[in-house]
């Protein structure tokens, strides 16, 4: 194939237009082509043309047409119809093609511009008999259902992904590529509802990932597997990373994570337009995608490569990108050793994943490696529930021993300034929704502040940036080389820049220099091509600068060769929150923490989406220092406002004084499994014979806190000496406590911020602990416990002088007298085992109770937890798990082998259609143009269900409403949907009768109609008095279609119903219908249904005009529904059953 079939198609193709019909001349005429330009005119108005100009790549024509290139032009482009035409074909791409592929092309395209009718000789239908295959052979391309294509391959996919439980969906496709959306709802995490809390993770939303594919879907065994076989080559340059990196630009992905109310988005009709996913403030939504988009592919590359886990694969990555290790499974020899690191790291167990290891069906058919839309999701759930084990900004495991039920960011000042960019405005979702947490945090970080015991302390990437402008008084000197004058002559360490005078202490080094006129003062540019006006400076002596460029001045600027030039510099400065020794700075943080407004008006700000620029006004440190107060919180705090959820003080009252309490979870995922493998152990020693649960106080100085919350309990630092021994002390009774966090260690006068809801006073923690007295240090005065994976806060008392409920708190700041105040000196209880024998009254009557009362928790006699004057506490059940104990609701355990088979009632909706090849979708679309004159077809009288008896207000307005956009739509000859609504057989908004029409003449359905003559497929459209709130009823009323044992296909059931989860109300997987759906999406949808070739395509019954009765449609669509577990609306059997 070459140039000489080339100029054989151009001939063949102008033999065709002379024989064009009047009205297809008049619109392309004089089709030439002189080397190299192939050319023809096309009028698009009477008396207006203009000429296409196809300049073809003469190298190109040496492999006709596989390899053929060429440009589109537009002559008489000063004209602006010209001009637009000229625009529209801008992105029309005509490379690979044949001539004749490339007029059939371009042509519609005009037309649909000019919104002219396309005749049909010049159709690419009708000139595809003129067009040459790349292999120099007019046979036809083969179809999918002969070719194995990468859409199968997604289909196949797709399907597996609903079997396990999943909702997948194909978004949108054209030739840029496609868009995937899969999801899962959030509760198959298996998360307590006060990690989803933590995590900011709503239990009533869906976990979705969008995946961009462009332009094809990914074979993962025969692309990423057969790669590591066959480039060799590349393994040799660059070890494994060079054949990823190939990889990933053959196969670019793009992902975004974030949790929506649905399952799905709308399918998009454009890559340009945002899919109607509502996200909301997930915390892990940045870093996920930042992973996906970072290190899924490398990984997914080691773990099909060298048989790994995902933890195997984790730790590969550690090795080469953290540790250095550059050769680590890269230099292209299969190192055991290394493998077996890997594989050793995939022995690790962790508790939290249970259920997605329990998922064993679905773990097992992941492990093959070739369903890559499932391997994404089991990555994501699986790092979701590891998030606190890894960085959110750089993704490498922890190297600190710090638990913390929130995801954050490890050390280094690099992660944390991009963790403050990643999170954006995530921290005021926390503002808003969690304000008197927000209040309690900014007091003990101001207590912190005030005492000098700030730890930890923002690094020096918490700040601010700014750039100050500085007119130097002083001028520089031009040199000139002819017309062209330049400051700075060349020197070997950049540019010697003099001046009129000395540079003593007018400028540093890295500061900006920009030159500008001395009466215009506009600046000059660094060359004729920059718009850049600056100049970097990297030396400063006392008598020139040296800048990184000079700067250009041109001699029509000046007035003489002699001036001299004024600048200014420009200087940036960091501004953060520590000394040049690395110490905070507790002068600047106090002026800054004494400068943020109270909560409530920060809050009023945070939805305005002005809370930047309010804080901003007070002080430019105020929002860094806000965000990184709430950011770096690590522990779960939350508000208990219901007496229900309350720790009680006894059987009778409920009055808690000043003291608020909070639930307290530190524990990370992990440190909570240990804890809780710890009591059942224990349990098994004493064969099921509980002495119950044993709950303490831990009192610590308010200035503490701060600490505490970030770093969890520990006693690593000696506050108050160890006279019982080493370990974190408790206190049975809350007064002995409180006596800890109270005035000897702490005066409120020094530390109070002043704009607090709460005015805080005192903290102390309320833990439980493995009842194990026996191998404490020391539970007399005091339970001194060493091992810290045996404590664990459950909730936080906070004594507060301020009430955050009451409207008239921010006016009693005067009025700071506590309403109790306990002893200061607090004698030491005596916690021998008789205290369980002088138990008093109070406490006897709260145990009698507990035996009836089964709502709280059983506690050990022998050590009781007292409030204040010896009330005993009664604690709530709650499951503080950071996992439910339950199999999650959607989970796959039990599902069985997924086995494909290709059904066309099964496909999921948005699938692409079969014009798919192998490279690429198809880029030869085309939009017929017939008048939108109604087809009556054969003349013989439509068989319609009796018109409806039932209606309503509602359902009247809107279906009115539906049906006027659409009438209003198709009379505009512009508009081609494709399908009519028939307004002389609407006898009734509430049915209508549609015709489908124009389907892409390759279809076998368009071919099979074409032979019989059959214009258009005649659907009835029915509505129930509930709609829009159930969808409507579409049936197909003629011609009959080939049933789908018989080979048929199109979501056509053999009664004629279109039955698809859009058209009922969906499941518990699948959302079914939307009142938000609108009739002209759902007939193209119905359409898309039938043009559909995958897995079969929609044909012609051969008793064709045997037209389909109401009964047998409505019969076939419940029993295709109820196969699906779609549900139904009720009655409709009886209202559309005949």
């Amino acid at each position: 194939m070459g140039r000489k079939e080339f100029i054989q198609d151009v001939k063949t193709l102008k033999e065709h237009f002379r024989g064009l019909s009047s009205k297809s001349a008049a619109l392309v005429k004089d089709f030439d082509f002189q080397d190299p330009e192939l050319s023809f005119k096309f009028t698009y108005k009477t008396g207006k043309s203009f000429t296409v100009q196809i300049f073809v790549n003469d190298s190109s024509l040496q492999s006709y047409p596989s390899s053929f290139s060429a440009f589109i032009c537009v002559d008489n482009a000063n004209d602006d119809d010209s001009n637009n035409a000229a625009k529209c074909l801008s992105n029309v791409c005509i490379d690979k093609k044949s001539v004749s592929e490339v007029v059939a092309t371009i042509v519609p395209k005009l037309c649909e511009h000019f919104k002219i009718s396309l005749p049909k000789e010049l159709t690419m239908n009708s000139l595809s008999k003129f067009a040459r295959s790349a292999g120099g052979s007019s046979a036809p391309k083969p179809t999918p259902s002969t070719v194995q294509t990468p859409i199968m391959m997604l289909n196949r996919d797709l399907a597996e992904l609903k079997h396990f439980k999943y909702h997948a969906e194909l978004l949108c496709a054209d030739q840029i590529g496609f868009k995937v959306a899969v999801s899962t709802p959030v509760t198959r995490l298996g998360l307590s509802s006060e990690a989803c809390d933590a995590w900011n993770l709503d239990p009533d939303r869906f976990l979705v990932c969008i995946m961009q594919f462009s332009p094809n879907y990914i074979d993962l065994q025969s692309v990423i597997a057969d790669a590591f076989q066959k480039k060799a080559y590349l393994i040799k340059e660059g070890g494994y990373k060079a054949i990823k990196e190939s990889l990933k630009k053959q196969f670019p992905i793009q992902f975004t994570v974030l949790t929506s109310t649905l399952p799905r988005g709308m399918p998009s009709q454009s890559h340009h337009k945002d899919d109607t996913l509502e996200s909301d403030h997930f915390v892990l939504s940045w870093t996920l995608t930042r992973l996906l988009s970072d290190k899924f592919f490398d990984m997914l590359c080691d773990r099909m490569w060298f048989g790994c886990g995902w933890s195997g694969v984790e730790w590969a990555d550690l090795k080469r990108n953290k540790e250095l290790v550059h050769d680590f499974l890269n230099n292209g020899e299969l190192i055991s050793e290394q493998i077996d690191e890997c594989l050793a790291k995939d022995e690790e167990q962790h508790g939290v994943l249970a259920y997605l290891e329990g998922e064993e069906i679905e773990r097992a058919t992941a492990s093959k490696n070739q369903n890559f839309l499932l391997l994404v999701l089991r990555f994501l759930r699986r790092r979701i529930l590891l998030s606190t084990k890894y960085c959110l900004t750089c993704h490498f495991p922890h190297m600190e021993s710090v638990s913390s039920i929130r995801p954050f960011v490890c050390g280094t000042a690099l992660c944390q300034h991009q963790a403050l960019v990643g999170l954006g405005n995530l921290f005021e979702a926390v503002l808003v929704n969690s304000p008197v947490v927000v209040d309690l945090l900014i007091s003990l970080c101001y207590v912190a502040i005030s005492s000098h015991n700030l730890s930890p302390f923002p690094s020096r990437a918490i700040g601010v940036t700014t750039v100050t402008k500085y007119e130097i008084q002083n001028s520089l000197v031009v040199d000139w080389d002819n017309n062209q004058g330049t400051v700075g002559t060349p020197i070997d360490a950049g540019y010697a820049v003099y001046g009129w005078k000395g540079f003593d202490d007018q400028v540093l080094v890295n500061d900006n220099l920009e030159v500008y006129h001395p009466e215009t003062g506009q600046p000059f540019t660094v060359n004729r091509c920059s718009h850049t006006s600056t100049v970097r400076v990297i030396e400063v002596t006392s008598t020139y600068l040296v800048t990184d460029f000079p700067i250009i001045v041109p001699i029509s600027a000046v007035s003489n060769r002699h001036v001299y030039l004024p600048f200014r510099v420009y200087r940036r400065s960091e501004k953060n929150f520590l000394n040049a020794d690395g110490q905070p700075n507790y002068t600047l943080l106090q002026s800054v923490i004494d400068k943020l407004p109270q909560v409530n008006e920060m809050v009023k700000y945070a939805k305005k989406k002005t809370l930047k620029q309010e804080l901003d006004k007070l002080d430019t440190l105020g929002f860094p220092l806000l965000s990184w107060i709430i950011s770096s919180n690590r522990t779960h705090l939350r508000l208990l406002e219901s007496d229900e959820e309350k720790v009680q003080f006894n059987e009778t009252t409920s009055a808690y004084g000043n003291w608020k309490q909070f639930i307290m979870i530190m524990s990370s995922p992990e440190k909570e499994e240990t804890f809780q493998i710890e009591k059942e152990k224990l349990r098994k020693e004493r064969r099921g014979q509980t002495l119950g649960e044993l709950y303490a106080f831990h009192g610590s100085p308010l200035h503490n806190w701060h600490s505490i919350i970030r770093t969890s309990l520990n006693w690593k630092k000696v506050v108050h000496g160890r006279a019982f021994g080493d370990g974190v002390y408790h206190s049975l009774q809350a007064a002995t406590s409180a006596s800890y966090a109270g005035a000897s260690y702490h005066r409120y006068e020094t530390g109070v911020w002043k704009n607090s809801m709460l005015v805080v006073q005192k903290c102390m923690a309320l833990c439980e602990i493995v009842n194990r007295p026996t191998q404490f240090r020391s539970t007399n005065p005091h339970l001194v416990v060493q091992d810290e994976n045996w404590i664990t806060t459950r909730y936080l008392f906070v004594e507060c002088l301020r009430d955050p409920s009451d409207p008239n708190n921010e006016n009693d700041d005067d009025d700071w007298t506590p309403n109790y105040q306990p002893n200061p000196v607090v004698p030491l209880y005596n916690m021998a085992p008789s205290f369980a024998t002088s138990l008093s009254n109070s406490l006897s009557n709260v145990l009698i109770n507990r035996r009836r009362d089964n709502t709280y928790i059983t506690l050990d006699t022998q050590y009781y937890p007292m409030w204040f004057n010896n009330q005993p506490l009664q604690i709530p059940k709650r499951d503080f798990s950071i996992t439910n104990n339950e199999i999650p609701k959607g989970s796959s355990v039990g599902v069985g082998q997924f086995i494909y088979k290709p059904d066309a009632q099964d496909m999921i909706k948005g699938s692409l259609d079969s014009s798919y090849q192998s490279n690429g979708f198809d880029e030869n679309e085309e939009k017929h143009d017939d008048s939108l004159e109604i087809d009556d077809g054969d003349g013989f009288d439509l068989s319609l269900l009796p018109l409806p008896a039932e209606s309503s207000k509602a359902a009247t307005q809107r279906i009115c409403r539906e049906l006027r956009t659409i009438i209003h739509r198709q009379d505009d000859p512009s508009n081609d949907f494709g399908f009519i609504v028939n307004t002389e057989q609407l006898q009734s908004v509430y049915q209508w009768v549609v015709q489908l029409k124009d389907f892409d003449p390759s279809l076998p359905l368009a071919q099979d109609m074409a032979r019989n003559k059959v214009k258009t497929i005649d659907l009835e459209v029915r509505f129930a008095p509930d709609y829009p709130f159930v969808p409507p009823y579409i049936r197909v009323i003629r011609p009959r279609l080939l049933r789908f044992m018989d080979g048929g296909g199109g979501h056509v059931t053999a009664g004629g119903s279109i039955c698809m989860d859009l058209l009922t109300l969906g499941n518990a997987l699948e959302r079914g219908w939307s009142s938000v759906y609108t009739m002209e999406a759902v007939l193209l949808q119905v359409k898309m249904a039938l043009s559909s070739l995958d897995p079969k395509p929609a044909r012609l019954d051969r008793h064709w005009n045997n037209e389909y009765t109401p009964g047998e449609a409505i019969d076939s669509f419940i029993r295709v529904a109820n196969n699906h577990n779609w549900t139904i609306p009720p009655q409709w059997s009886t209202l559309f059953g005949r």
